[in-house]
């Protein structure tokens, strides 16, 4: 098929070349017409496993403009804007954008949503452009974007016209999961609930790790293990650490919470979920003073800018906002990552073997080579925050969730 995919973050860049990979033409539209250049020179701004050498693999059925009116012709534009939280609010005004742009170029192209938008958002978009808009909200987890555009869970596709619910199904039936056909909004609260949902999870095994620290005996770890052998809990997003970031859990149980408001309807679950994740610094931070005392001063080595590991993405980063606590209270910064190489303010080193004078190594994010470093044994403190210690290695490293037997 022929399929244009407007926006060229992370989830349209993901999208549009998997879609190349099984054979389509696609054709890439951002307005940054920087991105754009950088994309025809094959310079990925993006680190996702797998994702440049696939896309070079397909270089050949990929196109990327600036311009929309290369929309013409597409059998399908997925449209994988931002939605960004403004004042607690989901600012729509970038979809909204990029629809109205589609339509006018080609009346006859299937507008399909990939973006997280709220429930109505699409509906009321039919509505002013007059024809029918698909839903079709993505699942990806960065560092596994690939392997979950290919192979989901689930594929939701909601909407009213039964043609254009079927042409969109067809070009996801090389991954076999299984379908929902369903409405618009049933689709678009789908990815708000399953994002709720998760963050939520996150929440809860952070606050058992503030009990097990303080039980004798315990540790989240091996209680987080029990719990997620029953399969209706499960064991994905019981990992203990300083909260959840990136660019979709924060925004996304904000933009829910303020959506329901509107509509008169009280989540309180899920602001407790946000309330909790919101107090994880300042526990971190604790911990930290615990170990050293008077932070003004001292030198803070810290693994680990990007919110999780398998991405170069910074944004709602909890290490940055951990970083930014320390330095206020006088903590002098060192910091390593490996696939982010330049923070404004921080100093930043090329290697973990390069961090020098350390009162305290924090391991904050949850990349593989972590889990074991000799500066672990040289260093005064090792406080790890995300759980990727290998214990059996490094017994003497203080973790998130464990009782401390010195208190």
């Amino acid at each position: 098929m022929r399929i244009a995919v407007v926006g060229m973050g992370f989830v349209g860049l993901v999208t549009a070349t998997v879609l190349a990979d099984r054979g389509n033409t696609v054709t890439c539209i951002d307005i940054n017409e920087k991105r754009i250049d950088w994309l025809k020179k094959g310079d990925l701004y993006i680190y996702e496993p797998l994702l440049r050498e696939l896309l070079l693999k397909n270089k050949t059925r990929v196109d990327f403009s600036s311009d929309y009116s290369n929309i013409k012709g597409n059998e399908v534009a997925f449209i994988c804007v931002p939605t960004p939280t403004v004042d607690g609010r989901i600012d729509l005004s970038y979809v909204r954008s990029a629809v109205l742009s589609a339509k006018s170029v080609d009346s006859d192209v299937i507008i399909t949503v990939k973006s997280t938008v709220v429930p109505g958002t699409a509906s009321a978009l039919s509505s002013h452009i007059g024809r029918d808009i698909v839903s079709n909200p993505e699942f990806l987890r960065e560092g596994n974007a690939i392997d979950d555009t290919i192979h989901p869970n689930r594929i939701v596709i909601g909407g009213k016209n039964s043609d254009y619910l079927e042409k969109v199904k067809r070009i996801w039936e090389f991954t076999g999961a299984p379908v929902i056909l369903t409405t618009n909004e049933n689709a678009e609260l789908i990815k708000y609930g399953s994002n709720s949902f998760l963050a939520t999870k996150i929440s809860f095994i952070n606050e058992i790790a503030n009990l097990c620290e303080n039980i004798p005996g315990t540790d989240v770890a091996t209680v987080a293990q029990g719990m997620g052998m029953d399969h209706r809990i499960g064991k994905d997003f019981l990992r203990a650490g300083i909260g959840f970031g990136g660019s979709c859990l924060p925004k996304d149980t904000t933009a829910l919470v303020s959506y329901a408001k509107e509509r008169g309807v009280e989540l309180k679950i899920i602001k407790s979920a946000i309330d909790v994740n919101n107090e994880r610094i300042e526990h971190a931070v604790e911990m930290i003073k615990k170990e050293l005392g008077n932070l003004n001063g001292k030198n803070v080595c810290v693994l680990g800018i990007s919110f999780k590991e398998d991405t170069n993405d910074v944004r709602e980063s909890k290490s940055l906002e951990l970083i930014n606590a320390l330095m206020s209270m006088g903590a002098k910064i060192q910091a390593y990552d490996p696939s982010v190489k330049e923070v404004d303010g921080v100093e930043m080193v090329g290697k973990i073997e390069e961090l020098t004078q350390c009162d305290c190594v924090v391991i904050a994010s949850e990349w593989k080579e972590f889990e074991t470093n000799a500066i672990y044994e040289k260093s005064k403190k090792v406080i790890d925050l995300k759980r990727v210690v290998n214990i059996q290695t490094h017994p003497t490293v203080l973790r998130i969730g464990a009782y401390n037997a010195k208190d």
